[in-house]
């Protein structure tokens, strides 16, 4: 995910669930990544939406989600 992608993401989801509802996790690397960085965006597992399940990976980051 690109750092512009993440920001989309993060301004939608936090004008539609209130400020603070998703951050900006820079040089993620999930798994099977092999050491490679990327942008990911951390918010609440209710607030992803199908179209990102589809378009993006995720991890579970305990009560979060991340998406990358």
């Amino acid at each position: 995910m690109t750092r512009e992608q993440a920001k989309r993401i993060i301004r939608r989801v936090n004008q539609r669930d209130g400020e603070g509802a998703a951050t900006l996790y820079e040089n993620y690397s999930g798994r099977g990544m092999f050491g490679q960085t990327t942008c990911g965006v951390v918010l609440s597992s209710y607030a992803v939406t199908e179209l990102d399940k589809k378009k993006f990976r995720r991890d579970s980051m305990g009560k979060d989600v991340i998406l990358y």
